[in-house]
């Protein structure tokens, strides 16, 4: 089946949530997949790695964003408002093999948190409750993916910190979801709480919700050679081994890397895929990639 969801999430920022979604996004279209990024974060980190400063400003000021989208819905009630209308295809700048990579985006901007904010503020006005809103901001995002997954094997969520009602809608819709994590004390410490929540947690239970299709699937990320890492990816991987753990690990780790880091500043350039991500960062994408479709497709 084509369009599988990917939601790149964590309750914690600075974990390396963009860089996830940026390497497996052009990791999945180096390797042939057509893939699409979808930015819900109002940082709009991932829109502007991938579209650049000035293409990216004319996408806001074009209203082709996913809060264009949710206030033309909702908002100024324009039911033929459409998701499909405001991607932007063939974004890249990276090739591959001769080829321009096959990757699209449905860009974010600022303005998407005081548009999540009145969304809740009108409807809950409404007499809606909160878990109400959810459900039809749910009920629209699933009509809309399901034309739009047609014309995509991969469609990434880049979820913003925390458990908001956009972050909750992407991973109830997600065939998977990867919880990016640095090893050590404060970057894992409200990780089961956050594993737990809407897998089986009082908000799972209490929604009408369906419950998240798989187990969340920790990425360890930012690795460095020194004990507390060493410590902490080995108290992950026994945990995740135990009966009833609330998550899976991934074998492959994102390792500190500075050319990671270059990577993503790589904007308004031409590179190809190797030269992007050097350094063996390649090689860890293609490690990565291949797990993700393990997990969502069957070794």
């Amino acid at each position: 089946m084509k369009g599988k969801v990917i939601a790149v999430a964590n309750m914690k920022g600075g974990v390396g949530k963009t860089a996830t979604v940026i390497g497996l996004a052009e990791g999945l279209a180096a390797s042939g997949a057509e893939t699409l990024v979808i930015d819900l974060d109002p940082q709009a980190n991932a829109s502007i790695c991938l579209a650049g400063d000035q293409f990216l400003r004319m996408i806001i000021e074009g209203g082709h964003t996913i809060d264009g989208f949710i206030e033309d819905h909702f908002m100024k009630r324009q039911k033929d408002a459409t998701i499909g209308s405001r991607i932007r295809t063939h974004i890249s700048s990276v090739s591959h093999l001769g080829r321009q990579l096959p990757l699209s985006l449905l860009a974010s901007s600022s303005e998407l948190r005081l548009v999540e904010r009145d969304l809740i503020f009108t409807l809950t006005k409404t007499g809606m409750s909160l878990d109400r809103v959810v459900e039809a901001l749910y009920t629209i995002i699933k009509e809309q993916l399901k034309r739009t997954r047609k014309s995509y094997d991969y469609i990434l969520f880049d979820c913003a910190p925390g458990i908001s009602v956009m972050t909750e809608v992407s991973i109830r819709l997600s065939n998977l979801v990867i919880v990016p994590t640095i090893p050590d004390f404060l970057s894992t410490y409200g990780l089961n709480s956050f594993c737990s929540n809407l897998w089986s947690g009082p908000i799972a239970d209490q929604s009408n919700l369906k419950k998240p299709k798989r187990q969340p699937h920790v990425l360890i990320t930012r690795r460095r050679p020194i004990r507390e890492h060493d410590r902490t990816s080995e108290r992950l991987r026994a945990e995740a081994a135990k009966d009833g753990t609330k998550f899976s690990v991934f074998t492959t780790e994102i390792l500190e890397r500075a050319a990671i880091a270059e990577a993503l500043g790589k904007i308004d350039v031409h590179p190809t895929f190797s030269q992007k991500w050097r350094d063996g960062s390649d090689i860890m994408l293609a490690d990565l990639v291949k797990e993700v479709r393990e997990a969502l497709h069957g070794s």
